[in-house]
Order: structure tokens, then sequence, then C-alpha cells
């Protein structure tokens, strides 16, 4: 004869932790958000190429490489 027992399967990520407000992330998650923002400021600065060349067409992978030289090669500097 067995004994029915319930077992709770839930994990910290899926409990919720009513008042904290935010989600309890990851490295990965961490890293995925700061490469996402890095993406966005070069996609701004090309945009900013873009519109100085007097918005010209075509050049939209130079403006890209151009943009990401200068701000990843600017936070790579100390």
């Amino acid at each position: 004869m067995s004994k029915d027992t319930t077992v709770s399967r839930a994990t910290p990520a899926a409990t919720s932790h009513a008042g904290s407000g935010r989600e309890k992330t990851g490295p990965a998650e961490e890293a995925a958000r700061r490469a996402e923002a890095q993406q966005d400021r070069i996609a701004q600065r090309a945009y900013e190429l873009y519109e100085q060349r007097g918005r010209q067409e075509g050049r939209a992978m130079e403006d890209w490489l151009q943009a990401e030289r200068q701000l990843v090669g600017a936070s790579g500097q100390s």
C-alpha cells in the first residue's frame, strides 16, 4: 500500500518574492543586457554618422563599423 504524497517542484527561479521589485538575474542575463545596451549605443552612433554625412544611402556597414570602433575602442581604454 502506497501513501500519496505531494512533492513541490518549485525552483528558486520559479518562486516569487513579493515586494522585491526586481527579478534576480544571473551572470548570463546581465551579460546579455550589457551587450544589448552596447548594440543600442552603436546603432545610435551609426545613425548620427549617417546624418552627419547628409543621409547618404549605401554606407550603413561603414557607419556601423566606425561607430563600433569609436565606442568599443573608447570603452576599452582606461
